[in-house]
């Protein structure tokens, strides 16, 4: 490989908590020399674990990446609520607990926000209305309305004893969930159902894109490791793909390299990963209504 030759793939990397998602793929860029870097799923400057970076074509797949479920654990306290949802925001309501829940009582408020809900994002996110964020409403003091999301829960349980010190109950959980879930919206919800206010009072991301932490890398090792060590990190695109594969004959390959629809493939899924002497091309996505298939990703035409 050459030395200026752009890198294609991805890079796990264990995020501190501290820095923002960003820092972490400005260090990349300059790390890998390259400019054409981003994440899949930004992780708030509080929060740590896996933050998935793409490099060169592989942000391409950003969305792809994006739309995989992703698991988190932390932690949860009953008995105050903050501006932020979670420990780094100023305190809006306090309600001391004088007689704390049963644990069947909190494990079936947790049952209740499994499965598909609606949310309603907090302030401080980088959630757009009206063309500004709402962490910028929320800095100047405005108020406005935010829009319900939907969110999926695939599996969320209390994973400690529930403790009860200084008239508040804590406890800890595991949460797999969906793109555009807000955790911190997560814990407040589980407070709302109890009737009680809540905050996420610590978190971290154990699974992202379907990499989990311990394919990760320590932050350090981008800081300090060169380009060369740092290669070796680097999961090439093929191997993040889960769609089934096909090698293209030679007027298949004819017709991918230049964009063209194909007629058919003989695949049960809506999206195939196109293969020509061994390298990976493209993947092709099935649209029913013209009953053919036609390009999603170009990764080489050459």
């Amino acid at each position: 490989m050459q030395q200026n030759e752009p890198i294609n793939g991805i890079i796990v990397i264990n995020k501190p908590s501290g820095i923002t998602s960003f820092d972490v793929v400005a260090k990349v860029r300059k790390a890998f020399g390259q400019k054409k870097v981003g994440h899949a799923g930004t992780l708030d400057p509080d929060v740590s674990g896996v933050l998935v970076v793409a490099l060169g074509k592989a942000t391409k797949l950003i969305d792809e990446l994006q739309a995989r479920p992703k698991k988190y654990e932390g932690e949860i306290t009953l008995g105050f609520s903050t501006e932020t949802e979670d420990a780094s925001g100023a305190i809006v309501e306090n309600k001391p607990i004088i007689e704390p829940f049963a644990d069947a009582e909190i494990d079936q408020a947790i049952r209740d926000l499994n499965g598909n809900i609606k949310q309603v994002p907090p302030m401080f996110s980088a959630v757009k209305v009206n063309g500004k964020r709402l962490y910028e409403y929320a800095r100047a003091g405005e108020t406005v309305t935010r829009p319900v999301r939907d969110a999926i829960i695939y599996n969320y349980q209390r994973t400690s004893d529930i403790t009860y010190s200084q008239q508040r109950q804590i406890f800890n959980f595991e949460a797999t969930v969906s793109k555009g879930t807000y955790i911190r919206t997560l814990a407040v919800d589980t407070g709302k159902k109890l009737q009680i206010p809540a905050t996420m009072t610590k978190l971290k991301r154990i699974m992202g894109s379907g990499m989990t932490l311990d394919k990760a890398c320590d932050f350090d090792a981008i800081v300090t490791g060169n380009r060369d060590s740092l290669l070796n990190l680097v999961i090439p695109i093929p191997d993040i793909l889960t769609w089934p594969s096909k090698e293209l004959s030679a007027d298949e390959w004819f017709a991918v390299k230049n964009g063209q629809k194909i007629a058919s493939f003989d695949e049960e899924s809506d999206l195939i990963q196109l293969t020509y002497k061994g390298e990976l091309k493209a993947v092709y996505a099935y649209h029913a209504e013209s009953n053919d298939w036609q390009s999603r990703y170009v990764f080489s035409n050459n």
